[in-house]
């Protein structure tokens, strides 16, 4: 069998040969080295933006040293200092009042002024319901009132006449004698300045007279007071002193049956001292004695 002679294989590695450095030149201890003009361009580079920042901060703090020296001398200074103060919106509350309550002192500073704490003072008088406060360059500043409206008469139960409005909220004393268009609301506590919560007794006549406004017709006319302090229900006065007991529900139905009770009574002509209402489809009234 002949002999074949093997072909002489090149073998070539694929991998990139490293670079071969002569430790004869100084190319194997500078090999990991920056150039130095290179590092020194790094370093001007470095220089010129920390210079910037610099310049920056440099920049915000003088333009806060600025604000706040003329933050200082707008809250000193003369030319805004309170010359006028302005009520709007009052037509019961007394102004002077408002300006007691307010101290708003000519002289003060505008900018410095709590406008809210002005507006608290304020809204905590009796008969208003909200204040707000405006303060108007250079020197004037205006008070804006919404005031409480009434709409029923209290009598305290220590004495005293007193208005609420719808929500039972004090809107002011009554010292003149009056005939109020709905009956006087008795038995109750006098109301208090401001938004506090109000008492279940005056929470209960308010929504009788919103019955009593319901029913219209003679009891609207003829009903004086509703005393809410009996246990059992109010108890409502006639204008002729006739005492009439309610219950405690169904005030609807039973204004309408007082309604005709009312017109047969008037019919009849005989005067009655009670009308107990509290029995369902029943009517009881007590005659009046007769004066001797």
């Amino acid at each position: 069998m002949p002999t074949v002679a093997a072909r002489p294989v090149l073998l070539v590695s694929r991998a990139r040969p490293a670079r071969t450095l002569d430790v004869a030149t100084g190319d194997a201890f500078i090999a990991d080295q920056r150039h130095p003009a290179r590092r020194w361009r790094q370093l001007r580079r470095a220089g010129r933006v920390l210079g910037r920042l610099g310049t920056v901060g440099l920049a915000g703090l003088a333009l806060a040293i600025t604000a706040a020296a003329v933050a200082h001398g707008l809250a000193t200074s003369s030319l805004l200092a309170v010359r006028t103060v302005e009520v709007i919106g009052a037509r019961r509350v007394p102004a002077a009042s408002i300006l007691e309550a307010a101290r708003v002192e000519p002289g003060m500073n505008l900018l410095t002024l709590d406008a809210a704490a002005v507006a608290a003072r304020v809204g905590a008088l009796p008969g208003v319901r909200r204040a707000h406060v405006v303060r108007h360059l250079p020197y004037r500043v205006a008070v804006l009132i919404e005031e409480r409206e009434p709409f029923a008469l209290v009598s305290g139960r220590a004495g005293g006449l007193f208005w609420v409005d719808a929500e039972g909220h004090l809107v002011g004393p009554e010292r003149r004698p009056i005939a109020p268009r709905l009956p006087v609301v008795s038995g109750v506590e006098p109301p208090v300045a401001g938004d506090h919560a109000v008492g279940d007794r005056l929470h209960t006549g308010l929504a009788f007279l919103r019955a009593v406004q319901r029913a219209g017709g003679r009891v609207a006319e003829r009903i004086s007071e509703i005393d809410v302090a009996p246990a059992g229900g109010p108890v409502l006065y006639t204008t002729d002193g006739v005492a009439v007991w309610m219950g405690a529900e169904a005030w609807d139905e039973r204004l309408g049956r007082l309604d005709g009770v009312l017109g047969e009574l008037d019919a009849r002509r005989e005067p009655v001292e009670s009308v107990d209402l509290r029995f369902r489809d029943l009517v009881v009234w007590r005659p009046r004695a007769k004066e001797r």
